[in-house]
């Protein structure tokens, strides 16, 4: 395993942040402590699988709280307190897909 991942957003709950069909590219290796307010985080969520949001919070438990950009993500409270452990990985890179917005027309001969 070399540490990083490219992971595609399914849905628009990261959105506009994050545009539906986008590419982030996560890494393993950071410290936990170094997580601050609004870092993007991939996180393994007991009820909603593997989902990708924003730290919002973090209370004086360690536990992290996170939210989505967009009025169609997991509400916080539902979301609940998460756990270092749970936490996957750190973006560092957010690559947008411009040809599913402009498709490229080849031509066959």
């Amino acid at each position: 395993m070399i540490g990083i991942s490219l992971d595609r957003v399914e849905d628009d709950s990261m959105s506009p942040l994050i545009p539906q069909g986008s590419y982030v590219i996560f890494h393993r290796f950071f410290f936990k402590k170094q997580l601050v307010l609004g870092d993007l985080v991939k996180v393994k969520h007991p009820k909603f699988g593997i989902i990708i949001k924003s730290i919002t919070f973090k209370d004086r438990n360690g536990f992290y709280w996170l939210s989505g950009e967009n009025s169609s993500s997991f509400s916080t409270l539902d979301m609940g307190p998460i756990k270092s452990k749970m936490i996957m990985g750190k973006a560092c890179t957010l690559l947008q897909c411009y040809l599913l917005m402009f498709p490229v027309h080849l031509k066959s001969n």
